[in-house]
């Protein structure tokens, strides 16, 4: 009898322990199946790497953002590919390998140590080959370790920020341009007034000098010049600093917009397209400014490309949300330059607005580099918009938005 019950006694506890094990094993696969759910269910784009490198999870979000299915890259090295064309460590890497000193010499953005985990490190960088303009990412990885506190891997999720980098230099432009024009309305106006005394006695001067005097006359006859040349850099900067004081009304942009654009290309042997909307809506403007405006910028057009080039200015309605930095939602018109010339690098794109700032040679009264900065800051004080697109080699576009008038133009 006893004998019977050990053997029984044994039969349980063997079916006890294959039962337990059996559900370890059920919880394990349950606990990592839910962790796989949960990284392939994460808006953020995620992928984790083994030991040994190799990746061993790549969510849904990474694969949309890098087109690269995971199945085409779990198991490899491959991690790289995200961000470059060659081999090369990516952030988690540096952290498995125990490298985070070598950080700086793989990134050239900002990088720290994460404020929340221990072993975490963040890194902001700037990747030219994404998207059509590049964007920019902040990078955020760490070690992983077991319940026995060994590393087991590394995880590294990436936030897309590109949209919240052109906002702050947008923000930073903005604020150096409204400091400096602060400072050039100034300098500009007591510059306005000493030039006015000097030419009315240079003009007294002339008018008083014996018809001998041939050289004095002459002298005068200079001073004079450069005295009115020097008003109108005077008018310039006051224009870029307040904007002019716009005087608006409603205007139809119609004939403005074909007699500037006629007006620049009188004489031009570059060929230039002028489309216009037909129910194109009014708009309150200034319009000797935004004359000045889409003149200024269809010469930079003119100058952009060689004979045989063209030059497209279109006018059209549009309906703007949330999608236009800086612009409330409303009804705008969208005023469009675009050229098939020598385009913008990408380094001077986020400067082209900066007064002083050219890339065109200096020569007589022109180049000075004031041109964007005036018609940015005219834009600006009409509640408008100016962006631009552009490759080095392939052309530039220009958008204009002005707000549409909320009654009829003025015949």
């Amino acid at each position: 009898m006893s004998s019977h019950l050990l053997i029984i006694f044994i039969i349980a506890l063997s079916v006890m322990v294959v039962v337990s094990f059996t559900y370890v094993i059920w919880r394990v696969r349950r606990d990592e199946q839910k962790l796989i759910n949960i990284i392939h269910s994460s808006p953020i784009p995620t992928f984790v790497i083994s030991t040994d490198h190799k990746v061993l999870y790549w969510n849904k979000a990474l694969q949309v953002l890098s087109n690269i299915r995971p199945r085409d890259i779990v198991g490899t090295d491959q991690q790289w590919r995200i961000f470059y064309k060659e081999p090369r460590p990516c952030l988690a890497d540096l952290i498995l390998d125990g490298k985070v000193g070598q950080i700086p010499n793989f990134y050239s953005g900002q990088w720290a140590k994460s404020n929340l985990l221990e072993e975490a490190y963040e890194v902001t960088e700037f990747f030219p080959d994404l998207g059509e303009k590049g964007k920019w990412f902040r990078i955020t990885s760490a070690a992983m370790r077991d319940s026995r506190g060994n590393v087991f891997g590394a995880v590294e999720t990436l936030e897309d920020i590109t949209e919240q980098k052109i906002a702050e230099e947008e923000l930073l432009h903005r604020s150096k341009v409204e400091s400096l024009g602060m400072f050039a309305d100034g300098v500009a106006k007591d510059f306005d007034n000493l030039l006015t005394a000097i030419l009315r006695n240079v003009f007294l001067a002339k008018i008083s000098a014996a018809d001998e005097d041939k050289i004095v006359e002459g002298g005068l006859a200079v001073a004079e010049r450069a005295g009115l040349q020097a008003k109108e850099l005077a008018h310039r900067l006051i224009t870029f600093a307040q904007g002019g004081y716009p005087v608006r009304k409603p205007e139809d942009l119609r004939p403005l917009l074909q007699e500037a654009a006629k007006n620049v290309f009188a004489d031009s042997q570059v060929k230039y397209k002028v489309t216009i909307a037909d129910d194109l809506w009014p708009a309150e403007i200034d319009a000797v400014q935004i004359r000045q405006v889409i003149e200024n910028m269809l010469i930079n057009a003119r100058e952009a490309v060689t004979n045989g080039g063209m030059v497209e200015l279109i006018a059209e309605n549009i309906l703007t949300g949330t999608n236009i930095r800086t612009l409330g939602q409303g009804d705008y018109i969208r005023i469009i330059i675009k050229d098939n010339g020598v385009g913008i690098p990408r380094e001077n794109l986020s400067r082209i607005f900066d007064p002083y700032f050219t890339t065109k040679e200096k020569r007589g009264r022109g180049g000075i580099g004031l041109g964007l900065a005036i018609c940015d800051s005219i834009i600006k004080n009409h509640n408008g918009l100016i962006s631009v697109e552009s490759t080095a080699n392939a052309g530039t576009t220009f958008f204009i938005y002005l707000a549409a008038a909320q009654k009829k133009a003025v015949a």
